[in-house]
């Protein structure tokens, strides 16, 4: 027999759209993407249709692949990006005046990525939250439903596409190869309530397209 803590509960989206941020810390004010989610990244895209505010199950990423158009040549594309700041980190005459500031950056155009996930957390009072996150997940997929809709990065680039792999449209590239030397994991330090703890993991690679997230 086999127990139900050994059981996995996997969940899986593709995600697309014409621009995608996800930002490098060591970038700064100017600051450029990574050419794939990050850990932390993908789990607020999968949160996006699916999460369990008592947090007795969670969604945790396993895996990120980077895809192209089928028959196409694949690679990562950037382009400039310009957006107006308004926050409190603008200086003092434009705060006095009201005034935006502009900020630069390098961001990803045309992305498709397959996010792969495993619900985890703890058996509670004979109930598997388990089970329900990751039913309450698929059901999300099949009707196009979401808690918000997916952004990729940045909160202004939502996705045009978020559901079930379009294996007819698209594949994994496999001819992409990259080495990160340094990537941000988390800024917390639990997937659940954590306090602020930034986690970095280096010379991440990409391999075929794939990333995979350790544990």
């Amino acid at each position: 027999m086999t127990s139900s803590a050994s059981v996995a509960y996997p969940v899986q989206i593709e995600v697309a759209g014409p621009l995608a941020m996800f930002a490098r810390p060591d970038t700064g004010v100017t600051p450029t993407s990574y050419p794939v989610p990050s850990w932390s990244a993908c789990k607020g895209m999968f949160e996006s249709l699916a999460m369990l505010s008592d947090g007795q199950a969670w969604i945790c990423p396993t895996k990120v692949e980077a895809c192209k158009p089928r028959g196409t040549v694949g690679g990562v594309h950037f382009q400039r990006y310009t957006t107006n700041y308004g926050g409190p980190l603008r200086k003092g005459s434009l705060v006095g005046g009201g005034s935006g500031m502009q900020v630069f950056a390098t961001v990803l155009a045309n992305v498709c990525y397959r996010l792969h996930g495993e619900v985890r957390g703890a058996k509670v009072n004979g109930g598997n939250a388990r089970h329900y996150l990751q039913d309450l997940f698929n059901r999300r997929i099949k009707q196009g439903r979401c808690f918000r809709t997916p952004c990729l990065g940045w909160s202004e680039f939502t996705c045009s596409y978020w559901g079930p792999f379009r294996d007819d449209e698209y594949e994994v590239d496999d001819k992409f190869d990259e080495m990160i030397p340094s990537m941000v994991v988390s800024v917390w330090s639990h997937p659940v309530t954590g306090r602020f703890e930034p986690r970095f993991a280096q010379n991440v690679k990409i391999e075929r397209g794939v990333l995979r997230f350790a544990e």
